[in-house]
């Protein structure tokens, strides 16, 4: 069985799985009404999520409602892209619509403390686009999480994409400013959303790309951190799309 990344598949699901009462058994994951099972097929390299009911005679027939592949050049972020999958798969196959936490209060991130992690990048977003606060609670809600990569994809990706190509110089200069405070100080997961943040945002256009690293004289590490990622993405298309990345 393919086990590079399984843990960060059940990381990503953890939350789920443990606001509706799974439990592992051999493999299986069981609650009072369903049993999940979670399995790589090595022949076609693929993850596949199955799900049956449980009734009076056991567990019923399993059901297949998600597949995803996964070969030797799958990433840590593809993994955790599977994971995200596989939630949403199992939701709908148990009829969750939103919010399993119950409507528990959510709170924001703050950029306070010493060390700059994700969740103070997540903070400073917020406060540059603060239209997404409640977006941002209601998905935590939902997922029972905060999914950052998913998050950022959806919401924060586009945000800075309309940043650039509206060349607001002040508005441009401050995003850039903040996003390398957060490249240089930031711990790896920071740097690397910073990354995939821009590299995200920018894709292939030369005039986005001119637009950011106009201001980033006093960050040139960021530029060639960026130029890195936009190969990256061009290489790994399943990611890029997930990043909504345009060549």
């Amino acid at each position: 069985m393919e086990n590079r990344y399984f843990d960060v598949i059940l990381e990503e699901m953890s939350a789920f799985l443990n606001e509706n009462g799974f439990k592992e058994e051999n493999g299986v994951y069981l609650n009072e009404k369903y049993a999940l099972k979670i399995e790589y097929d090595e022949a076609r390299q693929v993850y596949n999520l199955s799900i049956a009911a449980k009734g009076e005679n056991g567990i019923g027939e399993y059901k297949n409602i998600s597949a995803y592949l996964f070969d030797e050049s799958q990433t840590k972020a593809d993994a955790i892209s599977v994971g995200i999958d596989f939630v949403d798969s199992a939701q709908k196959a148990m009829g969750i619509k939103a919010g399993y936490r119950g409507g528990a209060a959510i709170d924001l991130p703050t950029a306070q403390g010493e060390n700059v992690t994700v969740s103070t990048l997540t903070a400073k977003l917020l406060a540059n686009y603060p239209e997404l606060k409640e977006v941002y609670k209601a998905e935590v809600d939902e997922k029972g999480k905060y999914l950052y990569l998913d998050f950022s994809a959806r919401y924060f990706i586009p945000e800075i994409r309309k940043t650039l190509d509206e060349k607001n110089k002040k508005a441009v200069k401050k995003l850039i400013d903040m996003l390398c405070e957060m490249f240089v100080a930031g711990d790896r997961a920071t740097t690397d959303l910073v990354i995939a943040l821009l590299a995200g945002a920018i894709g292939k256009d030369a005039e986005r790309f001119k637009t950011a690293t106009e201001k980033m004289e006093e960050c040139p590490h960021l530029i060639t951190a960026v130029n890195n990622g936009v190969a990256v993405l061009v290489k790994n298309k399943k990611f890029a799309k997930a990043l909504g990345f345009t060549e």
